[in-house]
């Protein structure tokens, strides 16, 4: 068969994902590999027709596709969402239409599902057939148990391939664009209370986006600093180099730091606003996450409220809300809120609502407690940090020891006193009856004396 790999890192050659995929081509022989560098050469796939032809060419004579990418910032890098986003401009679809698909993905299995349902959306709407995905951490490959499974995770892909297996759509096609949203009422000003209030976006003249831009900045009146991302002067998006690991500075030399120690750094509320481009926000606000990366695994939005504008189907893309929720949980923030700018969902009102609630928020301090997501996404940073990245990534060993998130339960000696001296009580049976018996009242006795001695219950009775 006729495989073509569509490599999303910029790294080409030197991709690790790739050195997955070389490990295929051995020991599948008898297939044929044609790996396709979307992520490497973006820029000419860009400007150059027969680049573009060339791409397009290898896809249209393979049995079957491979996307094989690095996960970069919960998706796949903006170098192959550029790729992704051209193939629906130019009314590419039609190479891909019916194509057996999978993924392959290293990364830290950091938010890696998002990447790979972001993909399978992908495919379902190129009416490809998605067979599935592996995912691998960029290890993995040196395990000969790993090596057995991603042989038969490609065993199974070939099958599917071969049989013309039947793939039923698990993404349902996105609505039809709106009409663009246009503000019905003057807007209110909120009082801000001195709190400084930023909005990126890369919305176009006269676009919806840019209505909800203007609509929400005089909401919050002359507060408001207002900012393209295109401003940033971005020379090019995330290389994977991770020479920012060091002392967190980025390889490239232009305006991108600047530009985040201008706007990001000082806001007390940092509201992004971005029109949705497939399944996700642009590759210029994909670039934008990557390139924040220069801050490591160190969380950028900490203490700030983070809030989002999304003119697009939102209702639609569950995905692309858990990637912009987690994007400000796990960077230390509060989630004000999203505004969409679907049909029916009262924007106006919207809008204002959420300038208020982020100016009061910001003032009380707030910052919602974490879910799965961070309390997962944190031990998944501080294991890898602490189990061999902090020889690179010396930046996110300072922060991380500083601020003690190196938190594991094994350094916590008076709690595994504590637990060890529980074990053995708990070996006498007259003991463990009696714990049996009475554990829900065990359970609830040490929250009962936290209610009796709190601090916080008794200022605010002293209040009344």
């Amino acid at each position: 068969m006729q495989i073509a790999v569509i490599s999303g890192s910029p790294k080409g050659e030197m991709s690790v994902t790739l050195q997955y995929v070389r490990f295929l081509e051995e020991a599948f022989p008898e297939h044929t590999f044609s790996v396709v560098h979307a992520g490497r050469d973006i820029r000419s796939i860009e400007r150059q027709e027969e680049a573009w032809e060339g791409l397009l060419a290898t896809v249209t004579a393979s049995d079957g596709v491979l996307w094989a990418t690095p996960v970069y910032v919960m998706l796949v890098p903006a170098q192959l969402k550029r790729f992704i986003e051209l193939v629906g401009e130019r009314n590419a679809t039609d190479a891909f239409s019916g194509k057996y698909a999978a993924c392959l993905t290293t990364s830290i299995r950091y938010f890696d599902h998002t990447a790979h349902a972001y993909l399978h959306g992908i495919c379902d709407d190129l009416e490809m057939r998605y067979v599935g995905f592996c995912s691998a951490h960029m290890e993995d490959l040196r395990n000969e148990v790993f090596q057995e499974q991603l042989v038969l995770f490609f065993s199974d892909f070939l099958e599917a391939t071969a049989e013309r297996r039947p793939v039923q759509r698990a993404f349902p096609p996105l609505p039809a664009p709106s009409s663009p949203y246009a503000r019905k009422t003057p807007p209110a000003a909120v009082d801000t209370r001195g709190k400084r209030v930023v909005i990126l976006h890369d919305a176009e003249p006269g676009s919806g986006l840019a209505a909800m831009v203007d609509g929400l900045a005089a909401c919050y009146g002359s507060s408001a600093r207002v900012a393209h991302i295109r401003d940033a002067g971005m020379k090019g998006a995330c290389l994977g180099c991770c020479r920012c690991a060091l002392d967190n500075t980025c390889v490239y030399d232009d305006g991108f730091r600047a530009f985040w120690e201008e706007y990001v750094v000082p806001a007390d509320i940092l509201v992004m606003a971005g029109t949705v481009r497939d399944r996700f926000l642009s590759a210029a606000w994909k670039q934008f996450f990557d390139r924040s990366f220069f801050n490591g695994h160190i969380p950028a939005f900490k203490g700030k409220q983070v809030a989002y504008l999304v003119d697009g189907p939102l209702g639609h893309l569950a995905t692309l809300r858990e990637v912009l929720t987690g994007l400000a949980v796990m960077e230390g923030a509060n989630l004000a809120g999203i505004v969409t700018g679907e049909p029916g969902s009262e924007i106006d009102a919207a809008l204002h609502a959420l300038a208020e609630r982020s100016v009061r928020l910001s003032e009380r301090g707030y910052v919602a407690p974490v879910t799965f997501p961070a309390v997962a996404g944190h031990k998944v940073f501080r294991d890898e940090i602490w189990g061999g990245m902090r020889a690179i990534f010396k930046a996110d060993d300072r922060y991380y020891r500083q601020h003690g998130l190196y938190d594991f339960p094994t350094r916590d000696y008076a709690r595994r006193i504590g637990v060890r001296a529980t074990s053995l009580v708990m070996t006498i049976p007259s003991v463990r009856r009696d714990v049996v018996k009475n554990m829900p009242s065990h359970m609830i006795q040490p929250l009962k004396k936290a209610i009796e001695s709190s601090r916080v219950l008794a200022e605010r009775k002293a209040e009344r």
